[in-house]
């Protein structure tokens, strides 16, 4: 089949710290903002109008979580109407793990600069749950100021895939592997990173069920990732 390009989404997200526990633990709430999508040449027709659709009735939904003094995520929650769509329920479930994953898990020994460590946590995307290891490495320290660089790898073995925006389709994962690389830079007085970059690549062997029959896919996937404070 051939490849199917997704233009740019841009989108903001307010976030504003309410409460800060004995242990560390910060409570913070979220309101997304505006979500827009680029008119650059060579995306496939009619994906950039799909997605206006669906990202409409986003603006303004609101969330709260609990993340702990060393960047660990301890849930996100979003309060959807009840008569949310399977995609916007969708777009919520991949910011969830995104959001949460925009700081940087901290190990409890202190670091400097070169110090490296690695974090194994679980993700959810696509209606898949996939074994992501990645290792952090410290690349600069000045006062409050420290910037990281990344790798990730990812893994996913057998599992029936239940995509929440197809839930008609039924599909079986054979096999997925992923990797990617990313550097954040963060003021350590603030929840998230003020600049950063990722890019993951994965490709999945999967199959379709089809009218009775299994139809076997190769689906290979890339993205890119940017993020300012403001």
């Amino acid at each position: 089949a051939p490849a199917v390009k997704i233009p740019a989404i841009t989108m903001s997200i307010e976030t504003t710290v309410k409460a800060v526990a004995e242990n560390g633990d910060i409570t913070y709430e979220m309101v997304l903002g505006d979500m827009g999508v680029s008119d650059e040449t060579g995306a496939t027709p009619g994906v950039a109008e799909a997605i206006k659709a669906i990202s409409a009735g986003v603006k303004g939904l609101a969330g709260s979580g609990t993340i702990s003094s060393r960047g660990l995520s301890k849930g996100l929650e979003f309060k959807l109407p009840d008569d949310a769509n399977p995609q916007a329920r969708q777009i919520m479930d991949q910011m969830k793990d995104m959001y949460a994953q925009l700081a940087v898990p901290l190990p409890e020994e202190a670091v400097g600069p070169s110090a490296k460590w690695e974090v194994k946590l679980p993700v959810k995307a696509q209606g898949m749950t996939i074994d992501q290891k990645t290792t952090y490495e410290v690349v600069s320290l000045e006062g409050e100021r420290l910037t990281t660089k990344s790798a990730i790898v990812q893994q996913a073995a057998n599992q029936k895939v239940q995509n929440p925006a197809m839930p008609a389709l039924k599909m079986d994962l054979t096999k997925l592997a992923g990797n990617g690389s990313g550097e954040r830079t963060f003021d350590l007085a603030r929840l998230l990173p003020t600049t950063g970059a990722g890019k993951v690549h994965t490709e999945a062997s999967m199959a379709m069920n089809m009218g009775g029959q299994k139809q076997a896919m190769t689906v290979k996937s890339d993205m890119n990732l940017r993020f300012d404070s403001k």
